[in-house]
């Protein structure tokens, strides 16, 4: 890494400017992000004349949410042009190559350039390298203009030593570089790629570049990796790019199939590094893992992205800042993952497929087109890098219902669809809504709501349609314009939801994409004092405001039973402190599961430990009650004793549940105030 590390205000501004200008803070964004663009990178190896020098400055627009492409990339890096005639002209030829000039030495099939200059390499080279190994102050432009190279043992260009090097392919040409499935070591350095640099690279041009990557990656800069222009068609068993400072995008075309994340930039050792840029440039990209990975902050001015990736499709283990550009994306795990904030300011983003579909410590979204499909949540406000989609729940949530410090939903603006089996909207802190157009065809099981905070929730502005299960509906905490909350007599199979006012004018319309059987309404037009009809498929309910916060819900969250934060489901009986009781269960504890069909009674403990199990008795303090065994304990163990003995209680006598037909009755919704109104 070289020149001047002058940026990094730049970009920490444009971070916190989007991820901290809301009342409430996601922690400690990443404020030290580093560029290393050069201050100067001297004359160009090809006499060109542009500059090298980029732009100090921070031209703002819109808050300065944008960091500018001056910014990040030298004229240097913009230039793909070169003077033919006084360039060196390497001859490549089977297992050989031909050069007439001292500043090249050839043996055999490896071609070693040691002097800084502007270096055409035309031809085939069936098993052989290009070595750029020149003084640490000079740069070497290296032009692909019909160049096939395959080394197949090491890579087929390796920068050892150099200040930087500039490879551009050739207008209207194709050129081909690639690695057999197999690295030797030939120095002291870890080669495992088909383009490796242990110094800055940009690649650029108006040609088209193909990369196998049969063992190993695709790219590789130990610094700076740049690419500004160019096709590129990238197969690798490992990364497709990888950096260890930043990887910076100005332009260009790219399809990428990689076994590990596509597009890869991490700095082990400095965390303000290992970044990712991207102002602009066509996506293709098939990934076993990531396909955008950053370990440092990652910033989409622009583009066109089409994703498939195994695991997150774009990935930042610090903040995600996107301003515009069109994604389509299918994911294993999450659409887009920031371990600390998302900020979203415009752009189409349209989450075909993914566990969760949007997810961040503070997901903060002020503009933009956005359709979300997830198989969990739709929008994710929970800390921490999980793999949630990959054998259960992630994020640290072992107490679903405790607030994570920092986690909020902050939507001001753009227009967001979510369709998600899980929750719709989930935050572990606040939901804070003051703007935009939600819309959300949220969950049919009585675990998940289509609305969900553990902090508090807040609407300011914005229209807002949420459509799910009643099993976990959420009251609003505070609302400065009207919210209906609204629990129907029957599910809804899917279907047009709609609010009108007396006169006809229409407030509000949904059409969901699934069975639900509860609604929140929320709209600057909902007036405290008037009136409204909700019609819900064939079924209307006339509604008036005589507050601004209207439900015909009075009860806990989903069942029979008032809680502080724990459930009852789908009118079984639960009483727990911040546990669940699921549905067909009687379930009494302090913080554990019942599961399904059996009779539990803990204090501390988890389901399936300390729980009956198919007709077992099982009761304990802290311990487990294993299958088949009766099981009581506090602190240690006790052997069972011989059940020919020691018959358990009679289930029928000693402990059997409230009758719910006489003691804890759920409340009858066909008759009950709670149903008032009930379409």
């Amino acid at each position: 890494m070289k020149g001047l590390k002058t940026l990094s205000i730049i970009l920490t501004l444009a971070i916190l400017m989007t991820a901290c200008s809301r009342t409430n803070t996601a922690g400690t964004a990443n404020s030290n992000i580093t560029t290393t663009a050069e201050a100067s990178e001297g004359s160009s190896a090809s006499d060109t004349t542009s500059s090298d020098t980029p732009s100090s400055d921070t031209s703002s627009s819109d808050n300065e949410k944008a960091v500018s492409q001056d910014e990040m990339f030298s004229g240097r890096d913009m230039e793909i042009g070169y003077d033919e005639e006084a360039a060196v002209k390497i001859n490549l030829n089977q297992n050989t190559a031909q050069c007439s000039s001292s500043a090249v030495t050839i043996s055999e099939g490896m071609v070693t350039i040691t002097e800084e200059g502007t270096y055409i390499l035309s031809g085939t080279l069936d098993d052989g390298m290009i070595i750029v190994d020149i003084d640490k102050t000079d740069k070497v432009q290296l032009v692909l203009d019909g160049a096939d190279i395959t080394s197949r043992t090491c890579a087929a260009i390796y920068v050892r030593s150099a200040d930087k090097v500039f490879i551009t392919t050739a207008p209207d040409s194709g050129n081909v570089l690639s690695n057999g499935g197999d690295y030797a070591e030939i120095d002291d350095n870890n080669i495992d790629s088909v383009i490796f640099s242990k110094e800055d690279l940009t690649l650029n041009g108006s040609g088209s570049l193909t990369i196998n990557a049969n063992a190993g990656h695709g790219i590789v800069s130990k610094d700076d990796l740049v690419l500004t222009s160019g096709t590129y068609n990238i197969s690798s068993e490992k990364k497709g790019l990888s950096a260890n400072d930043s990887i910076r995008i100005a332009g260009g075309t790219y399809v990428i199939n990689s076994g590990t994340d596509a597009i890869h930039a991490e700095n082990s050792d400095d965390t303000s590094l290992g970044f990712v840029y991207i102002a602009g440039g066509t996506f293709d990209i098939t990934t076993d893992d990531d396909a955008i990975s950053s370990g440092s902050n990652l910033i989409i001015n622009d583009g066109t992205f089409d994703i498939n990736s195994a695991d997150d499709s774009v990935h930042s283990n610090a903040d995600i800042t996107i301003s515009g550009g069109d994604f389509k994306l299918a994911s294993g795990d999450d659409g887009m993952h920031a371990d600390e904030t998302l900020a979203i300011t415009a752009g189409t983003i349209d989450v075909t497929k993914s566990y969760e579909g949007l997810e961040g410590l503070y997901i903060d979204i002020s503009g933009g087109e956005i359709n979300v499909t997830a198989s969990d949540d739709g929008l994710n406000a929970a800390g921490g890098n999980d793999e949630s989609g990959f054998g259960g729940f992630g994020g640290g949530r072992g107490d679903q219902f405790a607030a994570t410090e920092g986690a909020c939903v902050d939507i001001s603006g753009g227009t967001i669809y979510v369709n998600a089996s899980g929750d719709g909207l989930d935050s572990n802190g606040d939901l804070i809504i003051s703007g935009g157009e939600i819309y959300v065809s949220g969950p049919t099981d009585s675990a998940n709501a289509a609305i969900d905070f553990n902090g508090s929730g807040t609407i300011t502005g914005g229209t807002i349609i949420a459509a799910g299960s009643s099993g976990m509906l959420e009251m609003i905490s505070s609302s400065a314009q009207g919210v209906i909350t609204y629990v129907l007599n029957s599910s809804q199979n899917g279907g047009n939801i709609e609010l009108t006012d007396k006169s006809g004018n229409i407030i509000a319309s949904f059409n969901a994409a699934k069975s639900y059987n509860a609604v929140i309404i929320s709209s600057p037009d909902i007036k405290q004092g008037s009136s409204y009809t909700l019609t819900t498929g064939t079924a209307t309910a006339d509604i008036t405001m005589e507050s601004l916060n209207y439900s015909n819900y009075s009860g806990g969250m989903g069942g029979f039973g008032g809680r502080g934060d724990g459930n009852a489901f789908g009118g079984n009986f639960g009483g727990r402190g911040d546990g669940n009781a699921p549905d067909g269960n009687f379930g009494g504890r302090g913080d554990g599961n019942a599961p399904d069909g059996n009779f539990g009674g803990r204090g501390d403990g988890n389901a399936p430990d300390g729980n009956a199990f198919g007709g077992n008795f099982g009761g304990r303090g802290d311990g487990n009650a294993p299958d088949g065994n009766f099981g009581g304990r506090g602190d240690g163990n006790m052997t069972p004793p011989d059940f020919d003995g020691a018959t358990p209680p009679d289930f029928d006598e000693n402990m059997m549940p409230p009758d719910f037909d006489k003691n804890m009755t759920p409340p009858d919704i066909n008759n009950s105030d709670n149903a008032d109104n009930a379409i």
